[in-house]
Parts: structure tokens; sequence; C-alpha cells
């Protein structure tokens, strides 16, 4: 006999409060052959199916749900978050500004503009302020301060100095990321009734846990497989995939994993509980702020050792559960440990190194016949082209320009400069001088365009990452201003183990004349720290052991 409507919603709605999403998916396709025409039903299928990943579904729910009942403007919001998690961001943010306009008083919506402002436009003060309001709201407070933090790291407020950011930091890992002890209890609980390993007397392989929502083509891949990859061939990997993006990079992760297991949907009390039934030695957490909720997970300590290492790995986590923040003595030099609530393990051979795609384009060397012009490019994420940044650089630019009997041209890539805001936010510093905008379709048209340039100037306070590792491996200099916290000090770690001196790199000496300019090194060059994976490796696993 088939249920009732009633009775299998009941159960639905319970699986889904206890965020049993595949069964309360059951629950609610079976509700929906009975009642087709209710957009209530639609819209909580859709938020399961989104919760389990499953995208396509759950944006023909919602617009199932939104056709039955267009003032349904939650099914709207679940729509545009299952919109930017097909990478169909441009679409998401225009219904989400529109969402916004008519329902200003929305926190819900707030929260998601928010970070579409910041990830798509670049506009971490927009970010911020429309947060603001919900600074101190019960539901809302936690996801705001976040906010707020991260747009700082970006572009912060002025005469907000680097120590009081990370600051904040410290208070918010403290006081807001930990869950309750009776949590941790359960966790540890769980860690004391699995077997005791048999690793320390030599007889069974480390069991290593790795978790993030980036185990795709990102910075955890290029700058951390090459030596997950050796350090896989003496220790188990059990890998928690935090994430729903699958690509070429995912299949390498999945190749090097003794367990494969896909968490996204858990929170953190869950998560915390599922990663300590896994008896693990160690976790490294690849996620950081890309991911709070895994990082309130890790605050219970569900494997015997923690450790911080590339992801979202942009400034101290806050929490103490941490036995280590793995990086290098250009990363965090002597005298900032303070900084930081992890104790810092300064890797001797650099704290990471790269792995390049198939399709890096070969270093380039500058044709005799070329127009004399100088051509430096922005290559990062326009998230971290500060307002500050932006007026220093048009300073600079204009001196360049004065002192030089050629052209100095500024060439602004990026993907996201195909749209008009973020074009218009950086022309706004420069007055009357063009700005080139270039937004490539694809990472090889990227990073063609990288080297085609003479060198790139490095944003601040956040520094390049992988975008200044890219530029130095097609055979492009940088040049780079030195911060205090981790984030802001990329560039410069990179260029060092490149082996840079100061003078090679530092903006403050740079004329706008790179010199002597394009030769066709590279940082791949035989030697380069930063292709030895298996120095890295022997480091880590040393570190684990």
């Amino acid at each position: 006999m088939i249920p009732s409507v009633r009775t299998l919603l009941q159960q639905a709605d319970a699986d889904r409060k206890g965020m049993n999403w595949h069964a309360a998916c059951i629950g609610y396709k079976l509700a929906q052959q009975q009642e087709p025409d209710s957009a209530t039903i639609a819209h909580n299928l859709a938020l399961c199916q989104l919760a389990q990943g499953e995208i396509e579904a759950a944006i023909i729910q919602c617009r199932r749900a939104i056709k039955l009942n267009p003032q349904l403007w939650q099914s709207g919001l679940v729509l545009a978050k299952a919109l930017i998690k097909r990478n169909d961001k441009p679409t998401a943010l225009l219904l989400l500004q529109r969402l916004h306009a008519q329902l200003p008083q929305s926190a819900d919506i707030r929260v998601e503009l928010a970070t579409l402002s910041l990830h798509l436009l670049g506009d971490a003060p927009a970010a911020r302020q429309l947060v603001a309001p919900l600074l101190g709201s019960l539901q809302h407070g936690r996801d705001a301060q976040i906010t707020t933090l991260v747009t700082q790291l970006y572009d912060r407020d002025p005469g907000t100095t680097a120590k009081q950011v990370n600051q904040a930091f410290l208070d918010f890992g403290a006081q807001q990321l930990p869950l309750g002890e009776a949590v941790c209890a359960q966790v540890q609980s769980i860690t004391r009734a699995q077997p005791e390993p048999m690793a320390t007397a030599g007889n069974t392989r480390l069991r290593v846990g790795l978790i993030s929502p980036q185990f795709f083509a990102s910075p955890v891949y290029f700058f951390g497989f090459g030596a997950l990859q050796r350090l896989g061939l003496a220790v188990d990997l059990v890998i928690f995939n935090r994430g729903t993006k699958r690509d070429w990079a995912s299949d390498a992760f999945k190749r090097i994993a003794t367990d494969w297991l896909d968490v996204a949907p858990l929170g953190a009390e869950q998560l915390a509980k599922e990663i300590a039934r896994h008896n693990l030695d160690a976790l490294i957490d690849l996620g950081g702020w890309m991911d709070p909720v895994a990082l309130s997970a890790l605050s219970t300590k569900p494997a015997k050792k923690l450790y911080k290492w590339v992801g979202g790995q942009s400034v101290t986590t806050g929490l103490k559960s941490f036995d280590g923040f793995l990086t290098d003595r250009y990363q965090t030099p002597k005298g900032s440990d303070a900084l930081y609530s992890e104790p810092l393990i300064r890797l001797k051979a650099g704290y990471v190194t790269y792995t390049p795609p198939p399709y890096l384009p070969a270093p380039q060397l500058a044709a005799p016949d070329a127009t004399p012009a100088t051509t430096l490019g922005i290559i990062a994420n326009p998230g971290k082209v500060s307002r500050a940044f932006l007026a220093d650089l048009a300073q600079r630019h204009q001196r360049w320009q004065n002192n030089s009997s050629s052209p100095v041209n500024l060439r602004f890539i990026d993907y996201r400069y195909q749209h008009l805001e973020v074009r218009q936010r950086v022309q706004a510093a420069f007055a009357s001088t063009e700005i080139q905008f270039v937004s490539p379709a694809s990472h090889l048209a990227y990073l063609t365009a990288v080297s085609a340039l003479d060198a790139t100037i490095d944003t601040w306070p956040y520094s390049g990452g992988l975008t200044t590792i890219e530029a130095l491996a097609v055979g492009v200099p940088a040049f780079t201003h030195i911060g205090e916290l981790f984030c802001e000090r990329h560039t410069h770690a990179h260029c060092r183990y490149a082996g840079m001196d100061l003078a090679d790199f530092r903006l403050d000496r740079f004329n706008g004349q790179p010199s002597p300019g394009r030769t066709g090194q590279t940082l791949l060059k035989p030697g380069s720290p930063r292709t030895d994976h298996a120095r890295l490796a022997d480091e880590l696993l040393s570190v684990l052991e």
C-alpha cells in the first residue's frame, strides 16, 4: 500500500531536517507523483537534490516550483545556488540582483549575493556592505562575520592594519568555529573506539586524510598533487571530498586515493564524526577559509594529528586543534609566529611545489622586431585588485610613462573581466588612460595571454599565488609588494624559490622596464625547488610520522 502524501511528507521533512538527503529525495519524489502541482514539494526536492550534488535535477525542480508559484522566492535562491555550482555564475548574479531588489530585507539573499559580488565581480567593499546589516544576527551573523573577515584580507577599510585583521581571525577562530563540548566528547569517543593503528610499530602504513572542496584543477592540485602523489607511495590517503566539481584533476586525485568519500552534504557535527570513524593517524586540511564548516568539524580533533596546508591558507584558522601550519621561511619569516594559533612548521623544501598542466605554453622570447612597448599584466583574481592597489598603480604607471621613451601598457587578464562592472571599477582609477582587458575563455587561453607579457605587477594586500607561479613558469617576471600576513607574501616566496634576489622583484625598485626582460628562463628549470616533489613529500612524511 502506497503511503498517503501527508505521511510521505512528514517522513521526508524529518529526513531533510536530519540532513538525510537521499531518503528525503525518495520521499519527496513519491509525494510529487501524487501531487505534481505542489510548488512546495518541488522546492524541498530541489533543496535535497542540491545538497546531494544533483545540480541539473535541482535546477529542473526549482524552475518547476517557480512556475507553479512565482512568489516562491526561496526557490529562486536555491536556483541561484545551483547555477553557481553549475558554473553559470553570470546568470546566478542577475537572478540574485533581481531577488535582492525585490526583497532587500532577505538575509539569505544578501549572504549569497555578497559571496558572488566578491568572487565574480571582485568587489570586496560591496560584499562587506551587503552583509553589514546582518552582523550580530542570531541566524546569519556568523556567515556575515566570515564574509567581513575574508573581504578585509582582499580590500581592507582605510586605517585597518594587517595585525588588526589577523587578530579578528584569531578571535573568530577561537570563539565561533569550535563545536560544543558535548559534540567534541562524542567525536573523541568515536576516535577511541577505533582499533589502535600499528603504524608506530612499523608494520602498517599510516592512514592520512585529506579534506577540501577543491579536488579539481585548482591551487590544491597544482600546488599539492606532485608531493601528494609521491606521499601516496608511502601512506594510505583517505580523501574527504567537500566539493561537487569533477574534472581531469579530480580523476588524478582519485587514482592516488586509497579511499574516496564524497562528504559535501555533511554539516560540521556529522563531518567530524565521519572523519573520526576512519581511524586516521593524521589529517591535512586543504580547505581552510573556503570551508568554515570543515574547520568547525576539525575543532573536535577527529584525527590523531591535524595539519593546515594548501587551500584557503590565507591566514591562521584561529583554532588550537591543529598540530601544525605547513609553511616556509619566506611565507612566515622569523618573528611572525604570534600571528598564528597553530605551531608553524617551516618546510625546508618550500611549502609547495608546482605540477604544471600538460598544456602549459613554452616560455617566449621577445621578438627582435617587436613594437617598442612594455606590456605589464595584472593577472590575479579581480577580488585582489583592491582600491589601494589601484590608486598606487595609477600613480606608478604615470611615473613609468613619464620616464620612458616608449609606451607602458597595463593589461588586466582574467575571465571575470568579461563583466562590465569589473572593467568599470578598474578603469575608474586611471582617469583618461586606456586600460587593456583580456577575458580568456579557458585556462590554456589565460596561460597563453600571460606568456605574452613582459612582466606582471602583483596585487596587494592579497598577493598572487598560483597566478604568480604560472607567470614564472612561462618565463614572465613578477614584481611585488611584501606584506605581513601569509596571503600577503605568496609572490615573495615564489620568487625567492625561483632563485631571485630582492632587487629582482621588489615593486618599489621597479622602474616600469623589466630587465633583462623575457630571456626564456623559467621557474621550471632543472633543480628548481618548486618542481622537487620528492623532497617535499619526504618532508611531509617526516612531519606525519
